[in-house]
């Protein structure tokens, strides 16, 4: 029964180590493209609760019910996720304790140009959510745990753009564009308090988000290409 003895009369203490504070993200392939979790929690409890919210919001979709997030508590842990496109951004939180563990990245590996184009999909769906906390600090409707989301998501979106630069040899936003994107939004406090500054976020973020798309729209060519037949031209063959 694991670590459960018999005749167990006294509950031993939960380890700090086993309440995480942090996100991951998995790409629609169910792969983990970012996490910001410590390396004391295991990657395989990272994945088996990715799992289960990806299956929960397939099964959701194949009922034809329209489900973008999701809430869980379980175990002293709060799991709170939203879909993207097949994939999911999912954090988790202490329901009791609010302690931050170390941060450290875990790298991103690509196999071939399809793996990477999947990963970098589900990257842009991170900006979106990015623009979504955006809109929150607009209207002044957030929350304590928004917040802390908006800061999840900015570290993913870190580690996404340091795997984006070190697998392409151009394109995509410069890492200069994200860190002063970042230094006008450090907070959705902020950014509800400084409409102006919202404004100018917003802007940058489109450029980004524009330059992603345009980096996603050069990689499916050249897989494209990579697929067709030799000789094989849009008006039939050579």
């Amino acid at each position: 029964m694991g670590i459960l003895k018999s005749g167990l009369r006294v509950q031993k203490p939960l380890e700090l180590a086993r309440l995480p504070s942090g996100s991951f993200a998995l790409h629609r392939g169910g792969a983990l493209a970012a996490s910001t979790l410590p390396s004391s929690f295991s990657r395989s409890t990272i994945m088996e609760i990715g799992a289960v919210v990806l299956d929960a919001f397939k099964r959701a979709q194949e009922c034809g019910l329209p489900l973008g997030e999701l809430n869980l508590h379980f175990s002293g842990l709060t799991i709170a996720a939203r879909e993207l496109r097949g994939g999911a951004l999912i954090f988790l939180q202490p329901a009791t304790l609010q302690l931050p563990p170390p941060q450290q990245s875990q790298a991103m590996h690509y196999k071939n140009l399809d793996e990477f184009i999947i990963h970098l999909e589900n990257y842009i769906e991170c900006w979106k959510q990015f623009n979504h906390y955006v809109n929150l600090a607009r209207d002044k409707k957030f929350s304590r745990e928004d917040e802390t989301q908006f800061l999840e998501v900015k570290s993913l979106i870190v580690q996404g753009l340091e795997a984006i630069l070190a697998s392409v040899d151009k394109g995509g936003p410069k890492k200069e564009e994200v860190q002063q994107l970042f230094q006008i939004a450090p907070s959705l406090r902020h950014l509800a308090d400084m409409p102006d500054a919202a404004a100018q976020v917003e802007s940058q973020w489109h450029r980004v988000y524009i330059g992603l798309q345009s980096l996603l729209g050069q990689l499916k060519v050249k897989q494209n290409q990579a697929e067709k037949p030799a000789g094989w031209s849009l008006f039939g063959k050579k």
